[in-house]
């Protein structure tokens, strides 16, 4: 049985068979993300360390802040770091189309995935950090990037990395054949 699926996969071209993983490996982490092993005991303790984290980049910035578990608060002002704030859907968009993209070197997609990961967690922080600043400074435009401008840009981010390393395996590729 494994063997037919094998060679019926293979008997796609790569488009069928990125677009088909994609979805498969999107599939399979929502079902991961709204379970309530992640809800009930990943998620938590991932939004403390990230509200941590983020407070790492605000207390250099002179902002007096403190965490307690998934929020960033001062005298002023407080955010609460929820499910959909995390930056996992953005990053299990990016972690898809690496697993997704055919023809790739295992070694390579491992490569591509902690970097991208790396980076995406890391510019989670700032937006997390960010978001904190603009509702401290900008009241009025808070919602806004919290809802809309923040999860875009995010999104967008986690494409524009996929595009690099995509575009940094073909620089390989082609200097391989020169």
């Amino acid at each position: 049985m494994f063997e037919n699926i094998k060679i019926w996969w293979k008997s796609k071209n790569m488009l069928t068979r990125f677009l088909l993983g994609f979805i498969i490996l999107m599939l399979l982490f929502y079902a991961f993300y709204l379970s309530p092993l992640y809800e009930d005991v990943i998620m938590i303790p991932l939004l403390s360390i990230q509200a941590y984290l983020a407070n790492l980049f605000l207390l250099p910035l002179g902002y007096k802040t403190m965490t307690m578990q998934d929020t960033i608060f001062n005298n002023d002002f407080r955010v609460s770091i929820k499910g959909g704030c995390d930056g996992m859907e953005a990053t299990a968009l990016y972690i898809a189309a690496v697993l997704a993209f055919p023809n790739v070197p295992r070694q390579k997609k491992i490569r591509g995935l902690v970097m991208g990961v790396s980076i995406l967690f890391i510019l989670n922080l700032f937006r997390i950090a960010g978001l904190f600043i603009a509702g401290l400074k900008w009241k009025a435009g808070f919602e806004f990037l919290h809802l809309h401008g923040g999860v875009i840009i995010f999104t967008l981010m986690a494409i524009v990395l996929w595009l690099i390393w995509v575009n940094s395996l073909l620089k390989t590729d082609n200097a391989a054949v020169k």
